[in-house]
């Protein structure tokens, strides 16, 4: 039995441990420190010492239960090391916390960001408690039948508003008007992953205005949303901003349906609705940073998953020239993960990149003749290609370890 004075000493009250992740070969865990706003990377033998550090059991027990897992002791040098780790990082009760450094200003001419509320967790909070009722399954049952009852009209429907869509892609009002609306529905999309993650227990940290011009978007941060307790959780997280699209979308059809053709109010219904519903898809692409690729790395517990997808590939075609050690090491359960990713990512970006470059050389063809064409769609896969590809690489998780705020979010 432990007595108070062989008691170990215990981690702060604070601290925040996730759950396990896999990145590229190696089981690790996220520790936060909301005071200080940081966040650190741990393997799976420092875990198994940090969750056990309550104040209670003593060093001893621990080093036993160590010795059972690991299959080796945990001695005198190795107790120090990691107790001084930790104290040094003020994760310990008693000892000092480390000093915050002031973050850079952000807020640029060209680009930068902008705080909307002085306190986005008590804004989330009104959120949360005014639309609580959409989280019962009285609402969303009914809601979720409404959407597939929505989808399945706008198919029966496609040429009608394809034609609408095509009438205010030609009327530049029309069009800003339309455009105007999509970018609230973002703006809601952001809010929507704030409330679901204030719902599980999350902490929304910041809710403003990103730009780098001439793109402006808001954005929600969620400062814990890889520390949320299960991976439904997180992947709840991660849809809810589509399901807020689909949901706006709702009575957006019946009112285009009850106007007669012709009517303008009518042209821009369709146009909002049908290009409304192709932003949802686009963010239910499974390529960062888009709420698919979230949903689909946050379902299968990886960290950094695109990166470590193309990392995975790299080694792979080492081993194969006899470079390096190849996929020595990754489990079966990673290999298939990573190059499936590897395998579907590569084949989705080349899809995109052919789609937009056709498109673009239809148009220009059209209207400035052949050589228009193709200059217009090499444009668009050179475009596609420093574009599109180098943004597999965001994760939500710029570095392994000593991460500052908003390196770890939504």
């Amino acid at each position: 039995m432990s007595t108070a004075v062989a008691a170990g000493p215990a981690v702060r009250a604070d601290i925040q441990i996730s759950g396990r992740y896999l990145r590229d070969a190696t089981s690790v865990y996220l520790v936060r420190d909301p005071a200080a706003d940081k966040t650190f990377e741990i393997g799976v033998k420092e875990h198994f010492v940090l969750v056990r550090l309550d104040g209670v059991t003593s060093r001893e027990e621990i080093a036993q239960a160590y010795g059972r897992q690991f299959g080796r002791s945990l001695g005198p040098a190795a107790w120090q090391q990691l107790l001084g780790l930790l104290a040094a990082r003020g994760l310990i009760q008693g000892c000092p916390a480390p000093t915050v450094d002031p973050l850079p200003a952000r807020r640029k001419l060209l680009g930068g960001s902008l705080r909307l509320v002085s306190d986005a967790t008590a804004t989330t909070a009104s959120l949360h408690r005014f639309f609580g009722f959409t989280f019962r399954g009285g609402f969303l049952v009914p809601a979720c039948a409404a959407i597939l009852l929505m989808l399945a009209a706008v198919v029966w429907q496609g040429p009608a508003l394809v034609a609408d869509t095509a009438r205010v892609l030609d009327d530049p009002f029309a069009l800003m008007a339309v455009a105007t609306a999509l970018w609230v529905t973002m703006g809601l999309h952001e809010l929507g992953h704030g409330v679901v993650a204030h719902h599980f227990g999350g902490t929304v940290g910041e809710i403003g205005i990103r730009w780098q011009l001439p793109m402006v978007v808001m954005y929600c941060r969620v400062d814990d949303y890889l520390f949320l307790r299960t991976r439904r959780q997180q992947v709840t997280t991660a849809s809810a901003g589509i399901l807020v699209n689909l949901l706006l979308l709702l009575p957006v059809l019946p009112a285009w349906l009850l106007l007669p053709a012709g009517e303008p109010a009518r042209a821009l219904l369709g146009a909002f609705l049908l290009l409304g519903l192709a932003q949802a898809a686009l963010f239910l692409l499974p390529l960062p940073p888009m709420d698919g690729y979230k949903m689909l790395a946050h379902s299968l517990g990886m960290l950094r998953y695109a990166s470590g997808s193309r990392r995975f590939a790299g080694r792979a075609l080492a081993g194969l020239v006899g470079r390096g050690p190849g996929l020595a090491g990754y489990p079966r359960a990673a290999r298939i993960a990573y190059a499936a990713y590897a395998l579907g990512g590569a084949a989705l970006v080349v899809s995109i990149v052919t789609v937009v470059a056709l498109v673009a050389h239809r148009v220009a063809t059209a209207h400035f003749g052949p050589v228009a064409g193709a200059v217009s769609a090499g444009l668009a896969v050179l475009i596609g290609m420093c574009f599109v590809v180098p943004r597999t690489s965001f994760t939500g998780t710029r570095k392994p370890a000593d991460g500052r705020r908003g390196e770890v979010q939504k």
